[in-house]
Parts: structure tokens; sequence; C-alpha cells
């Protein structure tokens, strides 16, 4: 009679195939410990270092704005001469960093050389705002300080170029200041007939303006 061949158990145990998800984890997390130990302190790392970097650039903006607010109070201040003013603000613009509040610092020291006749200097600082500014807005007040600087030098022929460049790229600047200075500046270039075509131009596109008058009468006074 033949024998039966004696199963034992161990040779009749499987792998369980129901073993969850949670031992699967654990089972891999015990293999891989001191790699994803390295992965979590990279994480807090990446974390600690973008919030240091935003708390200093926090940081950064409210020592530009605190030194902006200075530049403003040096501007308004009275009864101080014009050259020592300038120089007081001249010494604050060094202390700025690159960014949006150097550019309008140098709108305000531009603006402070254009009001003291000194026209070059203002267009030079015109045009540092217009070269390294990305604000359109801050390019347009740029570009309008060129214009009024070059009539205020009496360059008449390139204060027109400037006007015309501003209405060309309109921004959030009201322009009708901007076509009256180019208007007067062609009737001083004694080009009465160009002066007249940008006046009637204004009838129609500022017509619900309050200073219509001015342009009627200025048109009057041009047309004879």
């Amino acid at each position: 009679m033949a024998k039966t061949a004696r199963v034992r158990r161990k040779d009749i145990i499987q792998p369980d195939q129901f073993i969850s998800t949670t031992d699967i984890i654990i089972a891999y997390c015990s293999k891989h410990k001191t790699k994803l130990i390295s992965i979590a302190i990279s994480l807090i790392l990446v974390v600690f270092l973008g919030l240091w970097i935003k708390h200093n650039q926090n940081k950064k903006n409210l020592k530009m704005e605190s030194l902006y607010f200075r530049l403003e109070q040096a501007k308004s201040v009275e009864g101080t001469n014009s050259n020592d003013k300038i120089k007081q603000m001249e010494l604050l613009l060094d202390g700025f960093s690159k960014g949006p509040q150097k550019q309008r610092a140098f709108l305000i020291l531009a603006d402070e050389y254009f009001n003291e006749g000194s026209y070059d200097k203002a267009i030079e600082f015109y045009q540092n705002v217009l070269n390294r500014s990305s604000s359109s807005f801050n390019q347009q007040l740029a570009n309008i300080g060129i214009a009024y600087s070059l009539e205020g030098k009496k360059d008449y022929k390139n204060a027109i170029s400037a006007y015309k460049t501003v209405i060309q790229y309109p921004s959030e600047y009201p322009l009708f200041d901007i076509y009256m200075g180019l208007a007067r500046c062609y009737e001083l270039n004694n080009e009465k007939n160009e002066a007249l075509l940008i006046l009637r131009e204004m009838q129609n596109k500022f017509s619900s303006n309050p200073q219509i008058g001015d342009i009627n009468s200025k048109i009057k006074n041009l047309d004879v």
C-alpha cells in the first residue's frame, strides 16, 4: 500500500491576500525610513526658507516705504533753500534699493528739479524712470515730465514729439492738459495751422470739459 506524503502546516500557509494598506505603508516606511526623514526635513526647510524670504521682503518694503515718506516730507518742507532741499532728497534717494519705491522717488526728485527750472536734470531723472520702471503709469508720468521739461527749455520741436508720444500711448493720466500742451507748443513754434487742428480735435474729444470755453476762445484768436 502506497504511503501518503505528510503535509506540514508551514507548507500550506499562503501570503495573506487581504493585508491592509496601512500595513503596506508601515512596512514601506520602515524599509525607507532614512530616505523619508530626509525628504521631510527638506520640505520643512523649504517652508521655513519661504517664510524667511517673505518676512525679509516685507521688512524691506516697510523700510522703503518709510524712506519714501521721509522723501515726501523733505520735499514739502517750506522755507528751506532749494539747493539744500534737493541735496537732502538726493541723499535719501541713495538709500533706496531697486524696486517700485525707488522709481517713485526718482519721479519726485525729477518733479522738484522741474519746479526749480533745472530742466536738463529733470529730464535725466525722468529718463531713468522711463528706462527702468516696469510700471506703465510711471512711464507715462515720465514721458509727461519730459514733454513739460522740453517745453520749459523752449525746445518746442522735441516737446511736440514728446507730447505726441504721451497721446500715442495713453494710460490712466487725463489727456486734456497734454493736448493743450501740444497745441501750445505748435503755436510757440509758429505752426499755427497745426495748433488749430489740435484745438479743433479737442472740441470734439473734450466737448463736456469745463474748460471747453477756453478752447473755443483760443481757436477764435488763432483763426484770423
